[in-house]
């Protein structure tokens, strides 16, 4: 297995495409089938998904499998989404196959539910999808998921190369903070402890040491307001979202996954909403 692939990964590595330029690929030729299914490309979640052969619901829907294989001439389905060696050249492919509707619901944008925290990191990758993105927002109680699973130097790094981040942590001198604190089961000070430190390393380990004109792209607020989920936006079409509940830790609570569709769906603009007014009562440091 450690010289194997899925077939689809090979094939978009062999073509240098990120994401992004997927997507662009996927749209033109999604046109020329029919004008609807315009935006009709995976999201960052789903994308990945495929680069690992997860297809947990079956095949792509109909639709899908037709912009897939004129993606790709001279493959099926079954073989994009098959172990590909990869000492065999990727454009070799051929076959029939049959389309069948997924299962995955079409004007839904909730991509996945995970148990918590960990579970979600180790399927989804997040680390993957803030490195193309242009702008992270995140609100929160001590924004764990970014300050303590990123490197300094590598939010640095992005900051300078273009992308924007907007932090809204809980205010550690809060009221909210304490009624969090005596929900955690911890004693006064302790969660607001850690929130002063995570504040710290952004202000003065990451913004601080910027370029002048990048850290204009660092902006941190404190909000003194009860909290109830954990938000992160990447760009403008994927949510990752954990509720804030009575007698877990953040680490435990469950994950969602929601992706921006052009039609249905309204879970990433709920949350949309919630973080823009949040952050427009909010502090800023």
């Amino acid at each position: 297995m450690g010289n194997e692939v899925v077939a689809i990964k090979a094939l978009i590595q062999e073509r240098h495409l990120s994401y992004t330029g997927f997507c662009q690929e996927w749209e033109k030729i999604a046109a020329g089938f029919d004008n609807r299914l315009a935006g009709s490309h995976p999201g960052h979640a789903q994308f990945y998904r495929w680069l690992k052969g997860d297809l947990r619901s079956g095949k792509p829907r109909t639709d899908s499998c037709r912009v897939l294989e004129a993606m790709f001439p001279g493959w099926s389905v079954e073989e994009l989404f098959a172990p590909h060696s990869r000492t065999e050249d990727p454009r070799e492919g051929s076959g029939e196959h049959r389309r069948t509707p997924s299962e995955e619901g079409r004007h839904l944008d909730l991509a996945g539910v995970y148990m918590s925290r960990p579970q979600f990191l180790s399927e989804v990758p997040l680390y993957e999808m803030i490195e193309n993105a242009s702008i992270v927002r995140a609100s929160g109680l001590s924004l764990n998921l970014l300050t303590q699973h990123y490197a300094d130097a590598q939010i640095r790094r992005l900051v300078e190369s273009g992308t924007r981040f907007q932090l809204l942590f809980l205010d550690p001198d809060s009221e909210a903070m304490k009624v969090r604190e005596q929900e955690e089961g911890y004693e006064t000070g302790f969660l607001a402890g850690l929130t002063e430190i995570n504040l710290k390393i952004m202000k003065e380990r990451v913004r601080s040491l910027l370029t002048p004109e990048a850290r204009d792209r660092v902006k941190i607020g404190v909000s003194a307001e009860t909290i109830r989920f954990n938000i992160i936006l990447i760009d403008d079409s994927t949510g990752v979202i954990r509720p804030y509940l009575p007698q877990s830790r953040g680490v435990d609570s469950p994950t969602l996954l929601t992706e921006r569709r052009k039609h249905g769906g309204e879970l990433f603009h709920t949350f949309e909403q919630v973080f823009a007014s949040l952050w427009d009562r909010a502090t800023p440091l």
